[in-house]
């Protein structure tokens, strides 16, 4: 009662609590304008006009309200290790259907390999045919045919055309964006990148896309990495248990309509 009558002998404690009082609450409301703000932009991204101008260029995640997840392997396919990568995503619990992002003189030396994984369903998608960082390469020429050799490749071994493309590294500039209009190709990027190719080990692996995942989530995998093929069945067995469906890359394009 006392501290009471204290303050109230004190009218510039009340005003400066007043004034405390009401800069809080213009904190709060503008934090939650900024939130309305964000989520007003995410759902104009996601759905509005900005949609279709977005999947003219690719994709790197899907619809954050459906739970499909993308298992996307680089770099392949690669002399040893294959088949025990195939073996992981075929096991006698699950069938899952991955996306194989091929260099094109791998999937001509290993011919025997790339009919393996397109016989087994999985999507063949374009990582050009020697694997160049790209967004180095000052000629949109040549750039057009890194990606021209890798479909004609795919094309040889009677794989049809692949929609996507993924620059080695994932750097991409205008002029990238101008060989692949001119091809055709849409960009195939990620959200999850496993960083496997450090050799990370198994548990990590495990640990950081367990931790990691969200409805359509795009996970980043290298083909021929041992601790990637240990970790595939226990990845694969708890988000299935967690609802998530494993799809290919052009399966998630756009809602799946092609």
């Amino acid at each position: 009662m006392n501290g009471i009558i204290c303050i109230l002998s004190h009218p510039n404690v009340i005003i400066t609590a007043i004034i405390i009082y009401t800069q809080e609450n213009i904190y709060h409301i503008m934090i939650r304008k900024l939130m309305l703000l964000a989520l007003a932009a995410f759902v104009f991204i996601e759905w509005g006009p900005m949609s279709q101008e977005r999947h003219k260029y690719g994709i790197a995640s899907g619809d954050p309200f459906v739970r499909e997840i993308v298992l996307t392997f680089d770099d392949g396919p690669r002399e040893t290790g294959m088949q025990e990568l195939i073996a992981a995503l075929h096991s006698k619990d699950y069938d899952v259907k991955a996306t194989f992002f091929l260099v094109g003189k791998f999937a001509q030396r290993y011919g025997r390999i790339t009919l393996l994984l397109h016989n087994a369903g999985h999507e063949l998608a374009n990582h050009t045919f020697t694997h160049p960082r790209l967004y180095q390469d000052p000629s949109v020429d040549h750039i057009m045919l890194q990606a021209k050799r890798c479909d004609d490749v795919l094309e040889e071994l009677g794989i049809r055309k692949t929609r996507f493309l993924r620059p080695p590294g994932g750097g991409w500039n205008t002029r990238i964006f101008n060989a692949m209009r001119r091809k055709n190709l849409k960009l195939g990027l990620w959200s999850l990148n496993t960083a496997d190719y450090t050799g990370r080990p198994k548990e990590e692996i495990v640990n950081l896309v367990l931790g990691s995942v969200r409805p359509g989530t795009v996970i980043l995998m290298h083909s021929g990495m041992p601790n990637t093929v240990e970790a595939l069945p226990e990845i694969i067995a708890a988000l299935s248990k967690r609802g998530y469906t494993f799809v290919r890359l052009e399966d998630m394009w756009n809602g799946g309509r092609t």
